[in-house]
């Protein structure tokens, strides 16, 4: 399979999608305010994002392949539709009241509401979409995307309202984008990275959940992708150390390396069901290591 491999190098983050802010901001939540410190630039050699899993925008000449570059949320989903009906317990879950105070988690929570907005199209939940677009006007205001997170989460009531679904996946994909130029300005690539793997996790999370609820062989192959949890591995071996101070960061790598040995298949072999229910399993595991809210 093709590869691109990321440029470790200064980044000049200009052009990209255009987008027509409306009228009115989404009411935003009272949001932490986060002391973003500027980590040092030097990781080299980093492997290659799943070429399937990079956006449009990522293959802009102007923004380029960089280190500031994660995998499209909205990509990771594209991989797994077709799947089966996700339960509804699965789709609506518990998210945290206010961003937290450090940026790895705040980083690992924002890319899972992204993926929550797909995950509720998906399942037709368009009810739920004001209290995401709060969240997420909240959780960008915490990095100090805010102002540009703001004109989208808007958009996705005004999406929502109108029953245009095509236009909402493309305004979360816009918040990525965003938050990722502004992560680049800040050259803290460790928060982009982590963003889309939270954004993974959820995904994966919801697509495990259908098929562990209707098997279906056919169907199946999408979530054994080894290659993805392999990328992450290596990531987060390389962030800093300030990221390690409140997740367990090597209990999420050692997750990550279960991950890709069950989504290894042998050649010629067949996704089986309980194949997926072990990689369920893990990915349970996996969603409460990197998401859930840490104890005080």
């Amino acid at each position: 399979m093709k590869r691109l491999y990321l440029l470790a190098a200064a980044v000049s983050v200009t052009g990209g999608m255009a987008f027509s802010a409306p009228q009115e901001d989404a009411p935003e939540k009272e949001a932490a305010v986060l002391d973003v410190q500027t980590p040092p630039s030097g990781k080299q050699d980093q492997p290659a994002i799943p070429e399937r899993l990079l956006d449009d925008s990522h293959m802009n000449e102007e923004l380029g392949i960089n280190e500031f570059t994660a995998p499209s949320i909205r990509k990771i989903f594209e991989d797994l539709e077709g799947l089966p009906e996700i339960p509804e317990k699965v789709a609506l879950r518990a998210r945290p009241e206010r961003p937290p105070m450090d940026r790895c988690s705040l980083a690992l929570q924002l890319g899972g509401m992204m993926a929550d907005g797909f995950v509720i199209v998906q399942c037709g939940k368009m009810n739920e979409v004001k209290p995401i677009a709060l969240d997420l006007s909240s959780y960008a205001k915490a990095i100090g995307a805010g102002e540009r997170v703001n004109r989208h989460a808007a958009s996705l009531l005004k999406n929502a309202e109108d029953g245009d679904l095509s236009s909402f996946k493309n305004n979360l994909a816009l918040i990525q984008s965003d938050v990722e130029q502004e992560l680049a300005s800040l050259r803290d690539s460790d928060m982009a990275n982590l963003i889309g793997l939270g954004g993974w996790i959820r995904a994966l999370d919801a697509a495990t959940a259908a098929l562990d609820n209707k098997f279906a062989e056919d169907k199946a192959k999408v979530i054994f992708q080894p290659d993805v949890p392999e990328y992450f591995h290596y990531i987060l071996d390389g962030v800093e150390p300030e990221m390690k101070e409140r997740r367990d960061i090597a209990k999420i790598m050692n997750l990550l390396t279960v991950l890709q040995e069950q989504m290894t298949l042998a050649p010629d072999a067949k996704p089986d069901k309980a194949g997926v229910e072990a990689i369920r399993k893990t990915t349970l595991e996996l969603l409460k290591a990197a998401l859930a809210p840490v104890e005080s």
